[in-house]
């Protein structure tokens, strides 16, 4: 007993040096795992998969019908890509590559289902294309381009007939309309209620029209849907010079356009019925919607900023989860950990364009950026405000529990023309 008693104290401090010492190790073996760039991940990005490419092919052989359909799969997949991230009006401009520079821009493809004749072949293919490389072609090409894809926007249509207000009823064609939309393959994820009785009960069609924010919060939470659309519509069924046109009002509530309205005029055209027309106008308001979008959103690699957030820290594998979502920003050139602690981490954003597109890049990721006394604080959209560190304005955390770590910068694309990195 005696011998131990006077060596307690030296043991306390060699076990105290030796728990440092290992958390030191552990948190930099931590650091070196979670902070390697995982190129895989980048480069896996959805809006970068194009799946369902549907091709039918008939030729002399079987074996010949096959590979002509994969070549045809392959410009239908890049076809259906750019269509996704280039808007409308410069699409046409856009150069046609060759077969050789598509399969250059595919990381991989594969067949979901085939079959086959003696001489036809039916398909249906899935690609993932190389970011890295579709840029270059984009940059090459002098074309606009967004990646960052929203998060999924329910749409309820309310049609006014008779002075009547129209949405779960079987007698609203408008409803009917959207229904027949395709699925969107776009940036834009649009879903339509399915109008059951859940529906019906938690919101009226003179409620959508409204916008009660209570009810459309019901519904839009149950859909998992950030933004709620009210599309309604009114059939102009008299006018002084005989022409009928239907005014449509879309009101986005929730999501970065919240509180946005806007009007738009259709034409009926002569022999059109109101079915038919209300079906064209659909489909042209959810492109729309979607080209509204990808120009809100645009990348511009030409220019790039820095800024630095702190993030909050329950344990470090969160860091882990902040990592994966900040994978998935198109907006982030790179991300630079600074600081990383058991409660807190630093990390160092050179991002593309303007802090509000970032914003809102982030926002789809359930990612909220706002204003700290120093820093920029990052945190999840699901957890509430952190509050400010106690004493970080003046007492510096203490070597024992923060570690600085040196530069490890996840590559997120090229870098704009003329820079250096």
């Amino acid at each position: 007993m005696t011998f131990f008693r006077g060596r307690i104290p030296n043991v306390r401090r060699y076990l105290n040096g030796m728990t440092r010492i290992c958390y030191g190790l552990g948190l930099m073996v931590f650091i070196a795992v979670s902070g390697a760039p995982t190129l895989s991940k980048a480069q896996s990005a959805n809006i970068y998969a194009v799946t369902r490419v549907q091709v039918d092919r008939t030729s002399e052989t079987a074996a010949k019908a096959r590979t002509e359909a994969i070549i045809e799969a392959h410009r239908l997949a890049f076809n259906r890509l750019m269509t996704r991230l280039v808007p409308a009006k410069q699409r046409a401009g856009l150069p046609v590559p060759t077969h050789a520079e598509v399969v250059e821009m595919v990381l991989s493809f594969g067949i979901d289902e085939e079959k086959t004749s003696r001489v036809r072949y039916i398909g249906s293919l899935s690609f993932q294309f190389r970011r890295a490389e579709v840029r270059r072609f984009l940059i090459r090409a002098g074309a606009s381009f967004a990646e960052t894809q929203s998060k999924p926007v329910l749409l309820l249509p309310v049609l006014v007939l008779g002075g009547t207000k129209l949405l779960w009823d079987d007698l609203n064609p408008w409803f009917s309309a959207w229904n027949a939309v395709p699925p969107s393959s776009g940036l834009v994820p649009l879903r339509l209620p399915v109008g059951d009785l859940a529906d019906i009960r938690d919101i009226s069609a003179e409620q959508a029209a409204a916008g009660s924010k209570t009810h459309v919060n019901t519904i839009g939470g149950r859909y998992g849907a950030a933004t709620v659309v009210i599309a309604e519509a009114v059939v102009d069924l008299v006018t002084v010079s005989g022409q009928r046109n239907v005014y449509l009002s879309l009101r986005y509530l929730g999501g970065p356009w919240s509180d946005r309205t806007d009007i738009r005029i259709f034409r009926i055209q002569g022999g059109e019925t109101d079915a038919a027309a209300l079906s064209r106008i659909a489909l042209e308001t959810s492109i729309q919607i979607e080209e509204d979008w990808k120009r809100d959103n645009i990348l511009q690699l030409d220019s790039s900023d820095k800024l630095i957030a702190d993030v909050v820290l329950g344990e470090l594998r969160e860091w882990v989860e902040m990592r994966r979502r900040l994978e998935g920003v198109a907006f982030l050139q790179n991300s630079q950990l600074v600081m990383i602690s058991r409660t807190r981490a630093s990390v160092r954003l050179t991002y593309f364009g303007n802090l509000g597109q970032l914003r809102t890049a982030l926002a789809q990721r359930d990612l909220v950026l706002e204003r700290g006394t120093v820093n920029w604080i990052l945190r999840d959209a699901r957890e509430p405000a952190a509050p400010v560190w106690p004493g970080t304005e003046s007492v510096a955390p203490s070597a024992a529990s923060v570690m600085s770590v040196p530069p490890e910068v996840t590559d997120l694309g090229p870098p704009p023309k003329g820079a250096t990195r």
